[in-house]
């Protein structure tokens, strides 16, 4: 095995090889992350949830609070509501521009796994662990989709990143920047990014015996105190039950309670696994002794990776994007692995993890493959849950077999980076089936089609945030408890909600059509207490979209 490349100088940066890196680099994100971005439609509820909150800044005229159904939606911080609106005032109210943010946010990542991995190791290392994070289908699949995470990422591990070269390198004037990355964190998901920044840095201090001085940056925590308290305050000002909601329930409880998305402590061990795809199986090899655990730098991403696996572990409530954050370090770590193999241009099997590694890789992709062909019933069932074709499976399966073999034959990692790549060009076509079923898109705009002045949207034990977003119009709700109780409660003279089943008649009566959405098998209940015709306008698997007509 070759010894690990020195760091180039600075002068490095104008060498072709690695102008030659960055325009792969600059190719390969442009198709990966926004080739077809605006074909899939918006999947509930996540994607139409946000996409809503940032078209009713427009509706609402009020750019400080976030709304949602009109209602105060005070469950995360506005910034990458924002971003989503600034998006849709570009490029109107569409599906690309929904999932810009994410985007650019994602292909920011790539970078920033570039620039940490060239001042750790040099050009080379760069470009491959920027490569690695591309191609990881979690990565990709996150990166093309409307949420909060993938932005939160590339904030929360900007402000890591400068903060260690900062702390390692002696560069003083990196600490505003990395202040600035985590108060662009913060607004975007709320102070656990400061929690996850303290306890890497904090971390790695110990480990190495430094003074913990350093991370006393008064300059930047003024500068972090500048950007982000003007809109906490703000907040608490309009709705004074803002810090116990915000900070007591969906803070400290998610995390000290299982009262929301409760899960087991090993949770997050098969999530991360998956969402680093293909490169999982060689990161035995990665993380295996030897003589790289004397790199400090080697040792601070393994700090990085395990501080917030560790943290978001021991959280009683957990979700799978919370771990995003944990790919681009462990990215970087496969990444170094990979430039120590192409010392002589050909790969070394002199290392026997590597090899098991590989064999792995290649075993499970075969056993993909005969799933595909012949699949039991249970992977049926899935497939069809989740509206995936054996076909598409039957393409990764054998993309994935291949890729391993490739390089045992080929004996290079440009093998093993085709493949990935390969496979991180297949994510979007499996976005695409799986959004036509999580997606109330023609729901919408068949009731946009039906809308008429003085018309009325009713919720029958049942909310979604995308048919909003696609019709334009806003629920009334009965029979149903939602992520917007908080809202109503700061709001109830929006008179949003229908208590019972007995308050029907005299709302109906009130408009001149009403839309029903509910559960088919809601129906005859709903018709038992509201005497009249119900006609169906639209229908999405067991959700139905009813207009009802009167006597």
């Amino acid at each position: 095995m070759t010894p690990p490349t020195s760091p180039q100088p600075p002068a490095a940066a104008s060498e072709p090889g690695d102008r030659s890196g960055v325009l792969i680099l600059v190719v390969a994100g442009l198709v990966i992350f926004f080739y077809r971005l605006g074909v899939p439609w918006l999947m509930s509820p996540d994607e139409g949830r946000y996409a809503e909150i940032a078209r009713e800044f427009f509706v609402l005229g009020d750019w400080g609070i976030p709304h949602l159904n009109l209602l105060p939606y005070l469950e995360k911080p506005p910034l990458v509501y924002w971003l989503t609106a600034l998006s849709f005032k570009v490029g109107g109210f569409t599906e690309l521009a929904a999932r810009l943010p994410s985007a650019v946010s994602a292909l920011g990542g790539v970078f920033l796994a570039y620039g940490l991995g060239r001042a750790f190791w040099g050009p080379g290392p760069g470009v491959l662990s920027a490569l690695v994070l591309a191609s990881a289908a979690g990565y990709v699949a996150l990166g093309r989709i409307l949420t909060l995470d993938m932005t939160f990422a590339l904030c929360l591990n900007l402000g890591i990143g400068l903060g260690y070269l900062a702390l390692s390198r002696g560069q003083e004037r990196l600490w505003p920047w990395a202040y600035l990355a985590l108060a662009l964190a913060v607004l975007t998901k709320g102070p656990v990014a400061l929690v996850l920044a303290g306890l890497v840095w904090v971390a790695w201090v110990m480990v190495n015996r430094r003074s913990i001085r350093p991370l006393i940056h008064i300059r930047g925590w003024v500068l972090l105190a500048f950007i982000t308290l003007p809109w906490f305050v703000y907040a608490q000002w309009r709705y004074p039950e803002f810090f116990r909601f915000f900070i007591l329930e969906h803070h400290l409880l998610r995390f000290l309670t299982p009262a929301i998305h409760p899960e087991p402590i090993w949770y997050y061990v098969p999530v991360l696994l998956g969402l680093l795809l293909p490169w999982t199986w060689l990161l035995p090899w990665a993380l295996a002794p030897g003589d790289r655990w004397r790199d400090p730098d080697y040792r601070f991403l393994v700090i990085w990776a395990a501080v917030i696996v560790v943290f978001f572990s021991l959280s009683r409530g957990k979700l799978v994007p919370y771990i995003l954050p944990a790919l681009l370090p462990l990215a970087l770590l496969v990444g170094h692995g990979l430039a120590r193999l192409t010392g002589v241009g050909r790969m070394s099997f002199n290392s026997r993890w590597l090899k098991t590694s590989l064999l792995i890789w290649g075993l499970t992709g075969v056993a993909l493959v005969g799933l595909s062909l012949w699949p039991p019933a249970l992977l049926v069932k899935a497939l069809a849950r989740s509206n995936l074709s054996f076909s598409y499976l039957l393409a990764v399966s054998l993309v994935w077999a291949l890729t391993p073999l490739a390089a045992l034959i080929w004996r290079h990692p440009g093998a093993l980076l085709l493949g990935a790549l390969l496979l991180s060009a297949l994510v979007p076509r499996g976005i695409d089936q799986v959004s036509l079923g999580r997606s109330f898109k023609d729901m919408g705009l068949a009731l946009k089609s039906r809308w008429q002045p003085g018309a009325a949207l009713v919720g029958v034990h049942l909310y979604s945030q995308g048919l909003s977003f696609y019709s334009g119009q806003i629920f009334h709700l009965m029979g149903c408890r939602t992520e917007l109780d908080f809202g109503q409660r700061l709001a109830p003279e929006k008179g949003l909600c229908l208590a019972d089943q007995a308050a029907l008649p005299a709302f109906t009566a009130a408009h001149p059509v009403t839309f029903f959405f509910l559960k088919v098998h809601d129906l005859p209940w709903l018709a038992q207490g509201l005497p009249g015709k119900f006609r169906p306008l639209a229908s999405h698997k067991d959700c139905i979209l009813s207009i009802y007509e009167g006597k």
